[in-house]
């Protein structure tokens, strides 16, 4: 999401950035009127039985494939970072990151978050205006959350969908420290020059596992669960995405996937998601509660975090090699929208709700406000970066 180079054959990475962009306006756009999930603004209207169908068929399939989402997320911010590091070396390239990273956090933690909580409050929106520290005024509601160290710290962390760039800048900082580590001479001599992309089984073997350990993690932090900011229940498999992204570049896998690649991951991906839903629907039931898998002691957590990480895993070798032989090229569009995606992303929440609202009071089923409200939202958010955010050179 943070693309520093502009080599040619770099473009698909930023092709990709732009589709998952538009792909994370969706999943908040789908929560507005699904209700499933954690969002700013959820609409209350009744659900007619295609929408329901519809929407219960999205969040089955969207679960599995989020994460994998986000994860590539960091797969192209670990990817980018050593050359970035290298150019800049450590204090500009940490100075950069700061502006970068750390200034859009501190902005939607001290300031667009909490105006966003205040507003929908005062709008009678639920739950948000069920909240004494919410009524007053807007100091008066500042004051309050900064009252307590212990209300200090809630506020402070809540970042919304900025928890990702807090993410990278902790995964950030580990790369800076393994990288003086590697200095170490003894150290560096146990780097092979050449690395080639691990056979499939070896890598179905490392999928599972990483399964296996966030099913642990999930015992103690549910996938809802965010502690100081950070997701815990999805961290394993981000700091592992963060780390093939530094390898790939290093070794050059992205060049040497091939269809072979996609074929069999594609193969893995469809049965273990078919596998997964044979379990859940013959085991457990349509009407169980998702909540079963987002963690606990539970079969279904352990099968849902196998099959998460097998997905995620699978997504890098489907992905790449698709967008890299397609996708390497950008027209007018694709290149500004390039340029666009990652403002797109730091403003797409208080736009999402602004245009949810507005479509609130029309006698529409959800389905059609979703097809509506989604790609306005991705143009709006397209039009106020591309055109003001970056001609007042916020870059």
């Amino acid at each position: 999401m943070t693309t520093e180079s502009k080599q040619p054959r770099l473009l698909f990475l930023d092709n990709i950035k732009v589709l998952f962009t538009i792909l994370v306006i969706f999943q908040h756009a789908r929560v507005t009127y699904a209700g499933s999930g954690w969002w700013y603004y959820i609409e209350s209207n009744p659900i007619d039985t295609f929408s329901l169908i519809f929407f219960i068929s999205i969040t089955a399939i969207g679960g599995l494939f989020q994460s994998s989402l986000m994860g590539l997320f960091f797969l192209m911010g670990g990817y980018f970072t050593p050359s970035s590091y290298d150019r800049k070396g450590a204090r500009s390239f940490w100075k950069e990151r700061f502006i970068r990273l750390g200034i859009p956090i501190l902005l939607y933690v001290l300031l667009i978050n909490p105006i966003m909580y205040y507003v929908l409050a005062n709008l009678g929106i639920q739950p948000w205006s069920t909240i004494p520290s919410l009524q007053g005024s807007f100091l008066d509601y500042y004051s309050i959350r900064l009252q307590s160290v212990e209300s200090s710290m809630k506020f402070l962390t809540d970042m919304g969908p900025m928890w990702f760039l807090y993410v990278l800048l902790i995964l950030t900082a580990g790369y800076t420290l393994w990288h003086q580590i590697t200095k170490i001479e003894s150290l560096r001599r146990m780097i092979p020059k050449e690395l080639p992309i691990p056979s499939y089984f070896y890598m179905l073997l490392i999928a599972i596992g990483l399964g296996c350990v966030t099913f642990f993690v999930r015992l103690v932090f549910p996938i809802d669960t965010f502690i100081l900011g950070i997701p815990f229940g999805f961290i394993v498999q981000y700091a592992m995405m963060f780390c093939v992204g530094i390898i790939s570049l290093r070794y050059d896998w992205f060049k040497k996937m091939s269809k072979d690649h996609i074929k069999i991951w594609s193969i893995t991906i469809a049965v273990s998601f078919i596998l997964l839903s044979i379990y859940w629907f013959v085991f457990l039931g349509v009407d169980t509660d998702l909540s079963v898998a987002l963690g606990g002691a539970t079969l279904a957590a352990f099968f849902f975090a196998v099959v998460d990480n097998i997905i995620c895993m699978g997504m890098i070798f489907i992905l790449i090699p698709i967008f890299y032989a397609r996708f390497n090229r950008q027209g007018p569009l694709l290149r500004n929208l390039s340029t666009s995606a990652y403002h797109m992303y730091l403003i797409h929440p208080p736009i999402l709700v602004l245009v949810s609202l507005g479509f609130a009071s029309i006698p529409l089923i959800p389905v059609i406000k979703l097809t509506i409200v989604w790609p306005l939202t991705v143009f709006l958010c397209y039009l106020v970066s591309h055109y003001v955010l970056q001609k007042i050179r916020l870059n």
